[in-house]
């Protein structure tokens, strides 16, 4: 008969080992259960993805929708028309993702969603071609990562007059968002309402930030000093709402060095200012880092690794809210989808180094988490149409060169070095056939723990 005893003792043998070789110990039931979500500098590491393309669309995540060579929603709908165009949203919106995507996103072993959003779907003016009713359906997505134990990070990822000129913030053209008050205004009050919406104790601190704004580009027209005015307005009005509530600002692509020591609310009478996170963005996808040498990616990956695990620069906490696997090609160009026809092993063992890299990266080290600036990471994006193989998180679950089960070190391939970067040196190639699980090199002490392991089950059904 299994004893207590012997339960106690194998249970300190294996707690023992896993601590040796820091390996983390299962979550205990009764230690975090009701902690607050929102403390993110001392609870888990985020492992995120992003949910593009649902609620925001974008003509390369979702081209089945797109008709008349619209390339963003503000024309899409200003082809269709109002009514034509909420008919055929709303079909997207409940299908293109549902209650089993978030189940298969937790079984991957992620425990986050970045659900981008346009402005429009809290205040759409008559001239305007956007369509609304989306807001339901992020309500819902919200009440599905409760259900499952994910977080939720809410991104204005289109605010009026857009703040890019890209299809991400669904028009492509001119940078007008900083034109006018009323560009700002309208912004600061869909923040506000989101902030009063998920704030409700119903929702159980799912939503552990609202982000203010998605990748602004900065010009002769849109200066630095008006982006951290918006923040400070911005960040105010949510803190005053809920001030647990986190505030992610992104970084304008100047890095996340560049806000060290950063208070969006330093001439305000506020005394909120733990909450506030810097957002990133690593693409090599794009000009200059696109078309680079393989060695010469992971060496910016392994400086980016260290950057985000320096404790002495003064950088906010920081997480990298977009990352994927593309290297040189625009995501709504035909390379895309020609390289998604290659399934080789040379391909394969390339994209699981170059996973593994950026997931080391953009992870904080496992000793005192809360101290450096490194607070985890969401991949864009969970899937596409057509499961374009270097932004499909799904695909490459499929196929292989993303692990199984992230949250899991186990199903890791590449050692990590002293530095926190991948050791790119390892000898591994991608199993030959796509989908095949790939096998983790095996230290000593990793038998030990398995000869622990088998030995508790044969305990146990004595």
């Amino acid at each position: 008969m299994w004893t207590h005893h012997g339960l106690v003792v194998l249970l300190t043998i294996l707690t023992s080992i896993t601590a040796h070789l820091g390996i983390a110990a299962p979550p205990n039931s009764s230690g975090n259960f009701h902690r607050n979500r929102r403390d993110i500098g001392s609870n888990d590491v985020i492992r995120g993805v992003n949910l593009g393309g649902w609620l925001l669309t974008e003509e390369w995540i979702t081209p089945s929708i797109y008709t008349n060579g619209a390339e963003d929603e503000y024309h899409l709908c200003a082809d269709l028309g109002k009514k034509k165009c909420l008919s055929r949203l709303e079909d997207h919106w409940k299908s293109f993702f549902t209650r089993d995507d978030f189940e298969e996103i937790k079984a991957a072993g992620l425990n986050s969603v970045r659900i981008p959003i346009g402005y429009w779907a809290v205040d759409v003016r008559d001239d305007e071609p956007y369509v609304s009713g989306q807001y339901p359906y992020l309500i819902q997505a919200v009440n599905w990562a409760s259900e499952l134990g994910l977080t939720a990070l809410l991104d204005l990822h289109g605010a009026p007059g857009s703040q890019n000129g890209q299809d991400n913030s669904g028009l492509i053209g001119p940078v007008l968002f900083p034109t006018n008050t009323s560009n700002t205004e309208r912004s600061i009050s869909v923040l506000k309402n989101l902030t009063e919406e998920f704030a409700k104790d119903i929702y159980g601190s799912t939503v552990i930030g609202i982000e203010l704004l998605n990748e602004p580009r900065l010009s002769n027209n849109f200066s630095m000093s008006q982006l951290k005015e918006f923040y400070s307005d911005a960040a105010e009005v949510i803190s005053g709402v809920d001030g647990n509530m986190n505030v992610f600002m992104h970084d304008a692509f100047w890095g996340p060095q560049y806000w060290s020591d950063y208070n969006p609310l330093s001439n305000s009478t506020s005394s909120n200012s733990n909450n506030f996170i810097i957002d990133t963005h690593q693409y090599y996808a794009f000009e200059p880092l696109n078309n680079l040498a393989h060695n010469v990616i992971l060496e910016k990956v392994c400086n980016i690794s260290k950057l985000l695990k320096n404790r002495e620069l003064g950088i906010l906490p920081t997480l990298v809210g977009e990352w994927s696997l593309e290297t040189g090609h625009s995501p709504n160009s035909s390379s895309s989808s020609i390289q998604n026809k290659d399934d080789s092993r040379e391909k394969r063992t390339w994209f699981r180094l170059f996973f593994e890299a950026q997931l080391a990266a953009y992870s904080p080290d496992s000793n005192s988490v809360g101290d450096q600036p490194s607070r985890g990471w969401y991949y864009w994006t969970w899937k596409t149409d057509y499961d374009i193989d270097t932004w499909s998180y799904r695909r490459g679950v499929a196929q292989g060169y993303i692990p199984k089960d992230v949250s899991n070190s186990s199903t890791l391939v590449f050692p990590i070095l002293d530095n926190g970067c991948v050791d790119s040196s390892y000898n591994y190639t991608a199993p030959k056939n796509p989908g095949s699980g790939a096998i983790r090199h095996c230290p000593s002490g990793l038998l030990a723990v398995s000869m622990v392991i088998v030995t508790i089950s044969f305990f146990c059904i004595l």
